[in-house]
């Protein structure tokens, strides 16, 4: 998966209850997605007419819609089966 650029890299927020029941394999994808957002908006070279258009998304991880994703997100994982990686 190659990293996106811009209003891209937004994602929308999802109910802890829709992470429960994707696929393993996607909510690894998710968390690379999340962990590819912008630190702050501070240093973001988003226009603030781009960050307008982006209300619902998460972009940031300032944003505590990150922070609560991202700790919903680990949370599901952990209890999932640990599996190691192909040789």
């Amino acid at each position: 998966m190659k990293k996106a650029h811009g209003l891209q890299r937004a994602l929308p927020p999802l109910a802890r209850e829709q992470l429960e029941s994707m696929p393993t394999g996607a909510l690894l994808a998710r968390l690379k997605r999340l962990r590819w957002c912008e630190d702050s908006p501070e240093i973001s070279d988003l226009s603030e007419d781009e960050r307008a258009t982006a209300t619902h998304l998460i972009l940031f991880k300032t944003d505590p819609a990150w922070r609560q994703a991202y700790a919903d997100l680990k949370d599901v994982l952990a209890g999932r089966e640990h599996m190691d990686a192909k040789p």
